[in-house]
């Protein structure tokens, strides 16, 4: 998702940047992936019943800019949601209708492909013939292996990964078991609708950016990784869920809140993560405004928060973004 300096990486992790919000930034890729070892499979859902009207809250997650020429509008994603947390409220809904092309953060309907996967496993793959036990310490390996069970995970699956993709994966899987489900996420939801209705798509970045990240983590960065995935997923339900809520309600102040106070300690680092993107992606999205087709752009929710977001950045610019 991003590039970072690893030694201001480090020092975050080792400061408590926690896996629900890194969860939150990269469920996009990969939880999407086909390749991660699954858990035991539980029993069949139920059937699905008769969807329910669509709500209509005062506020969402979503703002809209208009110019002479067309109107673009923003709306901000979660990753993963439950079946439950469907059909969106009708603002949403209306502004797909509007929009003749959607951008998202990267190309969707790359994510399965037989290239994309192999590129997810250049990257998750270790190559020096050490296996995940020999890069954990035993305290560490012994929880991690505990854990991975709880939710039906075979530990064994991942001696050839390194430590970040198990806990990309455990973390994910764990939401999954909650019935958070990447196939449930906003941006799945729009991309699918799209394809079948034939609407053109765009990305702003390429899939393997976001994996640089993880790529560049120390020995000991990836194991705190490990250590602080685990102690999160006792309450993962609930913080999960706060999330959610303050995004359907468009609680900016919550979901910012959730998002973003691991990094008030270290703001060069929330700036790679979200500042230097959303500037870089500008030079994608003010040029809409000049367009004829109306756009629809799906991005994290974290982007449309907080400093330098892609809301702030457009006022700056002497856009009025208004919100839904």
């Amino acid at each position: 998702m991003i590039k970072t300096k690893f030694a201001t990486l480090s020092t975050a992790f080792k400061q408590g940047l926690t896996g629900v919000t890194i969860m939150s930034l990269m469920a996009l890729t990969v939880a999407c992936g086909d390749q991660a070892p699954q858990p035991a499979p539980t029993a069949s859902a139920p059937p699905k019943a008769a969807q329910p009207e669509a709500p209509r809250p005062r506020k969402v997650f979503l703002w809209k800019v208009d110019s002479p020429q067309n109107t673009v509008y923003l709306l901000g994603s979660i990753h993963l949601l439950k079946e439950s947390d469907y059909p969106l409220a009708t603002q949403i809904n209306d502004a797909y209708d509007d929009a003749e092309k959607l951008v998202f953060e990267v190309d969707l309907g790359n994510l399965k492909s037989s290239q994309m996967q192999s590129l997810i496993m250049e990257k998750a793959t270790a190559k020096d013939g050490k296996t995940l036990q020999d890069r954990l310490t035993p305290e560490t390996y012994t929880l991690a292996t505990e854990k991975a069970s709880e939710i039906g995970l075979p530990i064994e699956a991942f001696a050839n990964f390194k430590p970040w993709f198990f806990s990309l994966s455990l973390i994910t899987l764990k939401l999954q078991r909650l019935n958070f489900n990447p196939e449930n996420g906003v941006d799945q939801y729009f991309f699918k609708k799209a394809t079948a209705d034939g609407k053109e798509v765009l990305a702003l970045e390429k899939i393997e950016d976001q994996f640089n990240l993880f790529d560049g983590f120390s020995a000991g960065d990836q194991e705190q990784y490990i250590r602080q995935t685990i102690d999160e997923l006792e309450t993962l339900e609930t913080s999960f869920q706060e999330m959610v809520a303050a995004w359907k309600t468009g609680d900016d102040q919550t979901l910012a809140t959730l998002l973003l106070e691991s990094f008030k300690e270290y703001p060069d680092l929330e700036d790679q993560i979200f500042g230097a993107r959303n500037r870089k992606w500008m030079t994608t999205i003010e040029p809409l405004l000049q367009k004829e087709d109306d756009y629809l752009v799906v991005v994290g929710a974290g982007h449309l928060v907080g400093k330098d977001s892609v809301i702030q950045l457009l006022q700056s610019k002497g856009h009025t973004p208004k919100r839904l």
